[in-house]
């Protein structure tokens, strides 16, 4: 009987490297989980200053992108009646699929799903896709809402014409059809999973699958053409702007002095001067 002891310890000495290994990787897993979090930190930092660092040629976006959305403004009326002059049991079943493409919920998931795996797996694809993911669709959306806010415009469904606005309206979703939401977090998905695909034929589906979602809006009397192509534009910019400075290693933020690290107990962060 007193092998048993012994043999007892002799189990429970081959497992304490398995535990000591075990705790190394939460310690690990906690330790990109808190960068990452502070990437999305320092990814908004970037966004929110970026008007700050604008040259020339950033400044020719955002006027071609004001130039564009006035165009289009001019085919407002053409374009709902374009949708009236199509509209049968057909489309309306697939204005039912394409706009769960641009279900802000939906594509979070997607994203927090992606993310999750790659982060358990250390698959570094799967985690960043699905960190840029959710970081473009977050910031875009940020920036439709404060859009959608200040701006008011009406929706077509109200039948107010497309130069109705009633700015700042909190509570009333009558009102905030400039930009579309929708659109802004297609494409915002699409522009990532493009970059990091990087295959012509998926960026042709993924900006196929986008648009159609954009269309859907127009179809379902939800917003102007000129709502999905300004949505198109500035969330294709945002979300590209977001890739590319984290490719180049996020060397603009203005946070990246700050940085977070598992310790014993809890969780420190600490700030660099």
């Amino acid at each position: 009987m007193r092998r048993y002891p012994t043999v007892l310890f002799f189990l429970l000495f081959l497992s304490i490297p398995s535990i000591a290994s075990s705790q190394s990787d939460t310690v690990s897993l906690a330790r990109t989980a808190g960068q990452d979090g502070l990437t999305v930190l320092h990814a908004a930092g970037f966004v929110f200053s970026g008007p700050a660092r604008w040259d020339g040629s950033d400044w020719l976006k955002a006027g071609g992108t004001v130039a564009l959305t006035g165009a289009a403004a001019l085919l407002d009326d053409e374009g709902l009646s374009l949708m009236d002059r199509n509209r049968n049991s057909l489309n309306d079943r697939l204005e039912k699929v394409f706009v769960n493409y641009g279900d802000i919920g939906g594509v979070l998931a997607f994203a927090g799903g992606f993310y999750v795996t790659g982060l358990l797996t250390r698959h570094t694809w799967l985690r960043e896709t699905g960190l840029l993911v959710g970081t473009s669709v977050l910031l875009s959306g940020t920036v439709s809402t404060i859009m959608k806010v200040v701006g008011g415009r009406a929706r077509p469904y109200m039948n107010l014409g497309n130069h109705y606005f009633k700015p700042f309206t909190l509570t009333n979703e009558d009102y905030i059809s400039f930009p579309s939401g929708h659109t802004i977090v297609a494409f915002s998905t699409s522009t990532v999973l493009a970059r990091q695909i990087g295959n012509p034929w998926a960026t042709a589906g993924l900006y196929a699958l986008a648009t159609a979602t954009a269309v859907s809006r127009t179809y379902s009397r939800n917003h102007w053409f000129s709502d999905v192509v300004c949505g198109g534009i500035i969330s294709t910019l945002i979300s590209n702007s977001i890739v590319s400075w984290y490719e180049r290693g996020q060397e603009t933020s203005p946070l990246l002095g700050l940085t977070i690290e598992p310790g014993p107990g809890g969780i420190s962060v600490i700030f660099f001067f």
